[in-house]
């Protein structure tokens, strides 16, 4: 008679897969007579062993494929295809980190030229409003007609003179 816990051992199984096992048919009905608990640990005779072994046995049947070179050889050739398709990949990911490397490096480039040109358009701005106002103060008041000219406050005739006095 052996344990629960070693027949499950042998098999490569856990307890609780064994036990599984035993509540459903056929083992259910089969093992009534084949199993005893002493103090809490469920014992199986030897007949009841080889028919769980065989349910088990019969389960991994069903998922183990048949061992032959072939089914290897085929396998290896799909990894070592797999292992070259991530080599082609890692190359492709080596050359879109160069591409983005040189991206950041002209729009940086760009950065650096916008605000530079933003500078200059300023002081461009800057210095021709100071030559429109030079203009302004160096435009000779003769231009104007007549002796007299209307004043900047309520018409006021005010002279040349007093016009070329104030600025």
């Amino acid at each position: 008679m052996k344990t629960i816990r070693t027949l499950a051992g042998e098999i490569g199984v856990t307890k609780q897969a064994i036990f599984q096992k035993m509540k459903k048919e056929p083992l259910a009905s089969g093992l009534d007579n084949l199993t005893t608990r002493v103090g809490g640990i469920v014992y199986v005779y030897p007949e009841g062993e080889g028919m769980i072994k065989e349910q088990f046995h019969k389960m991994q049947r069903v998922f183990t494929l048949p061992h032959s070179d072939i089914g290897i050889n085929i396998l290896k050739e799909q990894l070592d295809r797999k292992d070259r398709q991530l080599e082609v990949l890692n190359l492709h990911i080596g050359v879109k980190d160069k591409q983005i490397e040189s991206l950041s490096r002209q729009v940086e480039e760009l950065t650096k030229a916008l605000a530079t040109a933003q500078e200059l358009t300023k002081t461009a701005q800057t210095l021709h409003a100071g030559d429109i106002h030079r203009e302004i103060a160096e435009k000779p008041v003769s231009n104007r007609k007549g002796p007299k000219t209307k004043g900047v406050f309520f018409g006021e005739r005010r002279t040349k003179r007093d016009i070329e006095g104030k600025i």
